[in-house]
């Protein structure tokens, strides 16, 4: 016998009022579970919108530097641009 089957005979053998109070108390908690569902769905629609976001940023820096940038000496110079002077 199923769960769902076991809660039924349970019910059926109840008084009305004690029901009663069955029905609110999964009326609430079915809320309570629906508003988790809506804050869990803003929360990742907001998370995807702020990936969208940034990524959309990093596409408008494709094309910017020239061909013959060199990363490795750049990035060379601007340490010891910033730390070279504790040496």
């Amino acid at each position: 016998m199923s769960v769902l089957e076991k809660t039924i005979t349970l019910l059926q053998e109840m008084p009305e009022i004690s029901v009663k109070k069955v029905y609110q108390f999964i009326q609430n908690l079915q809320s309570q579970q629906n508003n988790e569902l809506t804050t869990i769905q803003k929360t990742t629609e907001n998370n995807q919108s702020k990936a969208l976001e940034s990524y959309q940023a990093l596409q408008s820096y494709i094309g910017i530097l020239p061909k013959d940038f060199d990363y490795k000496k750049e990035l060379e110079e601007a340490r010891e641009e910033k730390y070279g002077r504790f040496d």
